[in-house]
């Protein structure tokens, strides 16, 4: 992904369909999934906040305690990754499952966004089409970069 310009970044924020979280939480993942893009100077283009704050992780096919604790789990994609059905997966690590501030940041390469979720017979996918989508259009976050100076 490319390192963001100076100007207005324009972000779509999704959640899967069905989600029963509330209005105040859903702004709170919003700006933390925002921050965890930034970790790697991402301009994101649309941001899938995939979970709750959580302290799982999977590894060797088990849910076990993730060593690094509360995160949220969020997929972004840019222009190019838009295009192409890709997406990177990131967890934005925080200090508590009230904590929204982020922490530390651990990202994946970019994968497809057919790639299976929920184990792999669950049907489900990581990025599903938009939709099965839920677009969160209430958030009073906006965000601009300008460009340092020379």
């Amino acid at each position: 992904m490319a390192a963001a310009q100076g100007g207005i970044n324009m972000v779509r924020y999704f959640f899967y369909g069905g989600t029963n979280i509330g209005s105040r939480r859903k702004n709170a993942l919003v700006a933390l999934a925002y921050a965890t893009a930034r970790d790697l100077e991402l301009a994101p283009k649309a941001v899938l906040i995939r979970s709750e704050l959580h302290k799982t992780t999977s590894m060797g096919g088990k849910h076990v305690e993730d060593p690094k604790g509360w995160h949220g789990t969020f997929a972004f994609k840019n222009n190019d990754q838009m295009e192409r059905s890709f997406h990177v997966t990131s967890h934005g690590y925080t200090n508590g499952k009230e904590d929204f501030v982020l922490r530390d940041a651990t990202h994946t390469p970019e994968k497809w966004d057919g790639t299976p979720r929920g184990g792999k017979n669950s049907g489900k996918v990581v990025w599903p089409p938009e939709e099965d989508l839920e677009e969160y259009l209430d958030s009073p976050i906006a965000y601009s970069h300008l460009p340092e100076r020379e």
